[in-house]
C-alpha cells in the first residue's frame, strides 16, 4: 500500500486526514522527524547501551534471545531508555510527536512504555509476528487508539525492516491469532504484509493491535526507540497500571519538556504545551523534578493486568 506523505520537516503535527488514515490502518510513516544534530546525539548515546548489551549484563532491563541462524545468545531490547539517557529525555518532549499524540488521544494522554529494540550488526534476532497486546485494555477504541511511536536511528531496508499488515488493528482476535500462527509457521512469512523501509530520523506510528514483526537479520545495526502512549481515560478505565501511575508519568512528561527546552537543537521550534484537564489536570507539584524517570511496570500492575509485548 502507499502511505500518505507525512513530512515533519514541513508540518508540525499530523493532519486530521492523516490521523484518520492511522485510525483505519494502524500504521503511519513519518519522514524527517529527528533532525541531524539530535539524531547524532541519540546515536552516540544509544551506542553505549548497545555496547553494554553486547558485552553481556545481568540487568533485567536488557533482554536477550537465541539467534535463529547462529544459535548464539544475542541482545535485542533495552527498557526504560528515558531514565538511562539524557537524549531520550529530550526526545520524549518532541513537539511534533506530542502534538500528534494529542490529536489522536486527546489532551489527557500519558507516556507509558519506553524502550529500544535493536538488531546488532551481523546478529539481529527476529521478532515473530505479534500484536503488542490483546484488546481487553481499551485498545480497540478507534477514537483513542493506543500506539507506539517508533523512532529510527539507523537505515532500515528489506534486509532488516519491520513488516506490518495495514488494517489488522481492526481485526477480531480470532482472525489476528490465526494469521499470526500462519505467518510464523516454518519461519517468518510476509504474505499480505508490507515492508516498512525507513531512513535515519524517520518514525512509524503503530497501533498496538496492528500485526507486525521482523525477520532475523545479519546485516547492519538497526536501532529503534519505542515510546508508547495511552489516553488517560483509557488507562484509568482499563489499566494495566494502578491510579498513582498516571500522575507519576505526567510529572515525567513535564520534566522531559523542560529537558527538551534546554537542548540546543530545540531552539526555534514551537514547544508542546501539555494541558490535561478535568480529572487529569495537573497541580503545581507536577512541575517539580520527578522522583524518578523510571517507574517499573510490575510495581504498578493492577490485578489482573494486561502486558505489553515486544515490538519489532
Amino acid at each position: 500500500m502507499t502511505f500518505p506523505l507525512v513530512d515533519a520537516a514541513t508540518q508540525d503535527c499530523i493532519t486530521a486526514e492523516q490521523a484518520e488514515f492511522f485510525k483505519d490502518n494502524g500504521l503511519l510513516v513519518i519522514r524527517n522527524l529527528i533532525a541531524a544534530p539530535e539524531l547524532e546525539r541519540l546515536r552516540r548515546e544509544t551506542q553505549t547501551l548497545v555496547d553494554r548489551a553486547v558485552a553481556g549484563c545481568e540487568d533485567p532491563d536488557y533482554a536477550y534471545k537465541e539467534h535463529e541462524s547462529s544459535g548464539k545468545r544475542v541482545p535485542y531490547r533495552v527498557e526504560y531508555v528515558v531514565d538511562k539517557l539524557p537524549s531520550c529525555r529530550a526526545l520524549a518532549g518532541h513537539p511534533f510527536v506530542l502534538r500528534s499524540v494529542e490529536r489522536l488521544q486527546g489532551r489527557n494522554f500519558i507516556p507509558t512504555w519506553d524502550s529500544m529494540v535493536f538488531k546488532n550488526a551481523g546478529a539481529g534476532t527476529g521478532i515473530p509476528w505479534h500484536r503488542d497486546s490483546g484488546d481487553g485494555c481499551g485498545a480497540s477504541d478507534r477514537e483513542r487508539p493506543i500506539f507506539n511511536v517508533d523512532m529510527y536511528l539507523d537505515h532500515s531496508d528489506r534486509t532488516n525492516c519491520v513488516w506490518g499488515i495495514p488494517g489488522s488493528n481492526r481485526w477480531s482476535e480470532a482472525r489476528a491469532f490465526d494469521t499470526i500462527a500462519r505467518l510464523n509457521d516454518g519461519g517468518f512469512r510476509t504474505e499480505g504484509a508490507v515492508a516498512i523501509e525507513m531512513q535515519p530520523g524517520d518514525a512509524l506510528l503503530h497501533n498496538i493491535l496492528a500485526l507486525h514483526g521482523s525477520a532475523p537479520a545479519q546485516s547492519h545495526l538497526r536501532r529503534v526507540l519505542y515510546f508508547e502512549y495511552r489516553a488517560g481515560e483509557t488507562e484509568s478505565a482499563h489499566g494495566p497500571h494502578t491510579p498513582e501511575y498516571i500522575p507519576a508519568k505526567q510529572q515525567v512528561l513535564l520534566a522531559c519538556l523542560r529537558d527538551r527546552a534546554q537542548a540546543p537543537y530545540a531552539r526555534g521550534e514551537r514547544p508542546f504545551a501539555y494541558r490535561p484537564d478535568g480529572a487529569f489536570a495537573v497541580g503545581a507539584d507536577a512541575h517539580a523534578t520527578p522522583a524518578s524517570y523510571r517507574y517499573p511496570h510490575q510495581q504498578y500492575w493492577r490485578t489482573p493486568h494486561a502486558t505489553g509485548a515486544a515490538t519489532a
